[in-house]
């Protein structure tokens, strides 16, 4: 089993939330098929940079993250 890169991980979070609505850290542990100790640290790290917005728990995209997204693809 090959282990994916932060990078990759971060662009499969920023793929999952694209849609812009509210996702849970378990919604997000089941799309981007990561354990959720994972998916958290990668969202601390993205929500320092604004590139997502963590409200009642739940992650959401901003502009900033979307402006990310796009240069990613």
């Amino acid at each position: 089993m090959i282990k994916r890169t932060n990078k990759e991980i971060r662009k499969d979070i920023f793929e999952a939330v694209k849609d812009g609505k509210e996702h849970s850290y378990g919604e997000l542990e089941r799309k981007v098929n990561t354990n959720w100790r994972t998916i958290r640290d990668h969202i601390e790290y993205m929500e320092l940079f604004g590139a997502v917005e963590i409200v009642n728990g739940k992650v959401k995209i901003t502009d900033f993250g979307r402006k990310i997204l796009k240069k990613l693809e």
